[in-house]
């Protein structure tokens, strides 16, 4: 029996099927827009066009990108723009102003899961940690990091630069003492994290010189 077609039946997507990519999990789940079939190696795969809640359209290759399909019901029902759009129906109430503010910071300030995760090892989520130095408060920094914090197409739809510099300038502070707390976690279990932090941009070593 031939095996030519057995790469692209380990990769069949549809359109419209609902995917994760798994380096990228701040991007959301996105939806298949479009769906080709190319050659890669001689060997068909399929040619994907994505759009991601948080990182818009992206072209992937499925058998190079990391994907995983994502079953409908284990969709989130809140994702972030639901969580922004229904902080600011709390705040239309003068009496929950307070809440809003509260559950807004909470949203501006989050650090990601798979920097967080117990169950990850702490190499991997010194890693994850480490990649949220390719943010900064430049013009396009600023915005990749508050499309992919807030889930908005367009963060100036519902903040000016002042406010994103704001809260990018809290989170940044959150995100440097998560880093120190994971390398002090790191150096208490007997594992060596110094190539992975050599490798980073200097952003991430003055943090972890600043957290001695």
């Amino acid at each position: 029996m031939s095996c030519k077609n057995d790469v692209l039946s380990r990769t069949q997507y549809e359109f419209g099927d609902r995917v994760r990519l798994v380096p990228r999990p701040e991007w959301g789940v996105g939806s298949v827009t479009r769906v080709e079939t190319v050659p890669v190696d001689g060997k068909p795969t399929q040619r994907l066009t994505v759009r991601f809640p948080n990182a818009g359209l992206k072209t992937l290759k499925a058998e190079v990108a990391q994907l995983e399909r994502i079953e409908a019901k284990a969709v989130s029902e809140e994702t972030p723009v639901d969580r922004i759009s229904s902080i600011d129906r709390i705040a239309e109430d003068e009496m929950m102003a307070g809440l809003a503010d509260r559950r807004l910071k909470e949203v501006m300030l989050a650090i990601p899961e798979q920097c967080r995760d117990p169950f990850r090892t702490v190499e991997s989520r010194v890693q994850s940690t480490l990649d949220l130095f390719r943010f900064d408060q430049g013009g396009r920094g600023l915005m990749e990091w508050a499309v992919i914090q807030t889930g908005l197409d367009d963060p100036l739809s519902r903040f000016n630069r002042h406010e994103l510099e704001q809260h990018y300038n809290r989170w940044a502070c959150e995100r440097d003492s998560h880093l120190n707390k994971l390398l002090r976690e790191a150096r208490e279990a007997g594992i060596n994290v110094d190539s992975m932090l050599s490798a980073a941009g200097g952003g991430a070593r003055s943090a972890a010189r600043r957290g001695r």
